[in-house]
């Protein structure tokens, strides 16, 4: 399906409160405080794939969180 809007999603953390984003000094995942910081992803399966990635290797899976446009 064709939109004239992209769509954005970020990934959330619940423990760690806040939303996830790349360092750009070291590519580190770290929290950030608010959604326009965060690691934005432009389609639902690319958020959910790197949350389940990222869940396998911190004991933890992000919430994906899908943005107003």
């Amino acid at each position: 399906m064709l939109t004239k809007y992209a769509e954005r999603y970020v990934l959330r953390s619940c423990s760690a409160g806040g939303y996830l984003g790349v360092n750009a000094v070291d590519q580190q995942i770290e929290r950030q405080p608010s959604p326009e910081r965060a690691w934005i992803f432009h389609t639902h399966d690319g958020a959910v794939t790197h949350a389940r990635w990222i869940g396998e290797v911190h004991g933890e899976t992000p919430d994906v969180v899908k943005l107003d446009q």
